[in-house]
């Protein structure tokens, strides 16, 4: 047996539950973390340190884990399932001011801005937003302002 095969036989399962730990128990997630530390491991066996092999375990499923919860901690909106509005002159627009005013003072601006930018990565940045988290926030803003504005209808008794 070489030493690879003797770490991954001392380790894989501390590893292993480490990873389920800080994946809420997710188990599949946390196997494939797991089988991504020892990929890394076995690329890197040679130039590795024997002493602090445990250690080093550890830190790369920290950040195999952290890597996979950055990708995996939202989901992902594609922009054709995202409510179309039609007017980008003045997005709010077709909404009444009670629904507008159902949003706080952020919200407006962020959709303004959203809309009046001519560069979103520009607006992402300024925002402390990925591109996917500005786009995550406008879609919560308009599922808002359309979810109100169907509430709306309906007190009225019409439909959309």
């Amino acid at each position: 047996m070489n030493s690879y095969e003797k770490i991954v036989r001392k380790h894989y399962r501390e590893i292993l539950g480490y990873c389920c730990v800080r994946l809420n128990s997710n188990v599949q997630a946390a196997e494939d973390c797991t089988q991504e530390v020892f990929l890394v491991l076995f690329r890197k066996l040679n130039s590795l340190d024997d002493d602090n092999i445990r250690a080093w375990l550890y830190e790369t499923a920290r950040r195999e884990t952290a890597k996979y919860i950055s990708k995996n901690s939202f989901s992902h909106i594609s922009l054709e399932d995202a409510p179309e509005i039609e007017d980008t002159s003045n997005p709010l627009a077709e909404f009444g001011n009670s629904v507008i005013d159902r949003l706080d003072d952020d919200e407006i601006s962020l959709i303004k801005a959203y809309y009046d930018e001519e560069d979103r990565e520009s607006l992402a940045k300024k925002m402390r937003l990925s591109m996917n988290g500005l786009y995550l926030k406008i879609h919560r803003i308009r599922k808002k302002l359309l979810g109100s504005s169907d509430d709306a209808s309906a007190e009225k008794g019409t439909k959309k």
